[in-house]
């Protein structure tokens, strides 16, 4: 009987123990569940009581509608104190006569939260375009993988390409390079001659398709114009890897952190930070403008910041660039240590 006694109180206490352990599991799980529902679908907002996201989605299949990215249509109040600084900056600038606008677009990837500064004025892209350009090629390339490694003779005389106030590497006439070369100088040493080579032999039909898939205004048109939240959607849909396919969205990345332009964006964050970059400029006689997008890599949590700038000159926008840069990182460092 003690025998019994004794297996029968193991075997309550066992069920006791199970059931317990089943609950407190289901309700950690729940919570989770929950919780993760509630950083990637939406958070609480305590004005509103509920932040909705604009989604971006995928057409032209029957069943399914694939998703490239996501936003929470309201800012983050995380972001307050920040967007007051940057803004005092801006209007000290402005004062000083060093600036007449600017636009600035911040997104971290985590949470999703993201602040935007001026976000309803348009500037000419410049050179910014060319990412679109080499996403359009990366997509011609996963119908026709052979693409990249296709040679083209560059003969184009150089009175049909515009100049550029920021240069570096170009390619040389009458050599022959590959696409995938192309893409190279193209991004990373933003040279118009490649620039050039590649828009002549582009499917205008796929690069116009970029836009729409993507809920882009477009801005590819002669003097059309861009906001900085508009064009910071090309770096979000590299990050995630939801447009092209990820080796693609990896090389195109790797292309971008080879953007040889040290004067902006790269002035405000510590040496050897890994900075998937493009600039753009544009200009007249009256004023200049200079921009730059990017993804900045700190302690293996990127966040995008686009920044777009109107001035009188082009020696003071890299300057501001730099400095708003420096800005953003360390309200970032300081939110990552506290």
């Amino acid at each position: 009987m003690l025998v019994k006694r004794f297996s029968f109180s193991l075997t309550t206490l066992i069920v006791l123990v199970s059931c317990a352990g089943t609950y407190f599991i289901n309700e950690y799980l729940h919570h989770k569940i929950h919780q993760i529902t509630d950083n990637t679908i939406s958070e609480i907002n305590a004005q509103s009581g509920i932040v909705r996201n604009k989604m971006a989605r995928l057409e032209g299949y029957r069943l399914i509608k694939p998703l490239i990215y996501s936003e929470q249509e309201a800012e983050s109040p995380n972001y307050s104190n920040l967007k007051t600084q940057l803004n005092t900056y801006i209007e000290q600038l402005k004062n000083s006569q060093k600036l007449i606008s600017a636009s600035i677009y911040i997104r971290e990837f985590d949470h999703g939260e993201w602040m935007c500064i001026n976000d309803t004025e348009s500037f000419y892209p410049g050179s910014l375009i060319k990412v679109p350009g080499m996403i359009t090629y990366l997509k011609m390339a996963e119908k026709n993988p052979a693409l990249l490694n296709k040679k083209i003779v560059f003969n184009t005389p150089n009175s049909a390409i515009p100049n550029q106030t920021f240069g570096s590497k170009q390619i040389l006439h009458g050599k022959e390079y590959t696409i995938r070369e192309l893409l190279k100088y193209m991004i990373s040493y933003s040279d118009n001659n490649a620039t050039y080579l590649l828009n002549r032999n582009v499917d205008l039909n796929v690069f116009r398709q970029i836009f729409s898939d993507l809920n882009i205004p477009s801005f590819y048109q002669k003097n059309s114009t861009i906001t900085a939240k508009n064009f910071s959607v090309f770096f979000k849909v590299l990050f995630n890897g939801s447009y092209l396919t990820r080796d693609n969205s990896e090389f195109a990345l790797e292309l971008l952190q080879g953007c040889d332009f040290k004067l902006g964006m790269i002035k405000g964050v510590p040496v050897n930070t890994i900075v998937a970059h493009k600039f753009g400029e544009m200009g007249d006689s009256t004023s200049r403008q200079l921009h730059e997008s990017g993804l900045v890599y700190i302690n293996n949590k990127p966040y995008l910041l686009t920044i777009m700038t109107k001035g009188y000159s082009t020696r003071e926008l890299p300057k501001i660039i730099g400095t708003i840069s420096k800005m953003v990182y360390q309200d970032f460092i300081s939110k990552s240590i506290n």
